[in-house]
């Protein structure tokens, strides 16, 4: 448990930083996967399915980071800010697709498919992850 009074893991700027970034990641490895679609079809097709899926998790990241700055101002708060069930397990679905993205790129890198700009995908998705570790719950006691 954090100690009394510290903020909420969902009110950093760190977990901000990390929403958008997963945002534009899901915007950039689509945009990637379009150009991959007439080199390998399905493979393409399974790349912007990812792409969505980060784009999906930035956007409800960004949702729950302006929830808890919301909740931080609530004289009543009505829903518990700490411990809750999604706390880890929502860092954890981040940090897996964002280390998947960064495995796809790098194969469509290697693969010579617009290679610079995969690079900059796995570079947006590396900083993420850094973002995502460093701003991970700590563990239950």
């Amino acid at each position: 448990m954090p100690p009394l009074g510290s903020p909420p893991n969902y009110s950093t700027r760190r977990t901000l930083g990390f929403a958008l970034l997963s945002m534009l990641a899901g915007v950039v490895h689509g945009s990637l996967g379009a150009a991959d679609y007439p080199a390998a079809r399905y493979l393409g097709l399974a790349y912007m399915l990812l792409a969505g899926l980060l784009l999906v998790y930035g956007i409800i990241l960004l949702i729950r980071y302006l929830e808890a700055l919301d909740a931080m101002t609530d004289p009543v708060p009505r829903a518990p800010m700490y411990r809750t069930p999604h706390e880890r397990s929502g860092h954890v679905v981040g940090l897996g697709l964002h280390v998947v993205a960064v495995a796809v790129a790098l194969a469509w890198a290697v693969d010579r498919q617009v290679p610079l700009w995969h690079l900059v995908g796995v570079a947006i998705s590396l900083y993420a992850i850094r973002l995502a570790l460093q701003s991970r719950p700590a563990p239950d006691e």
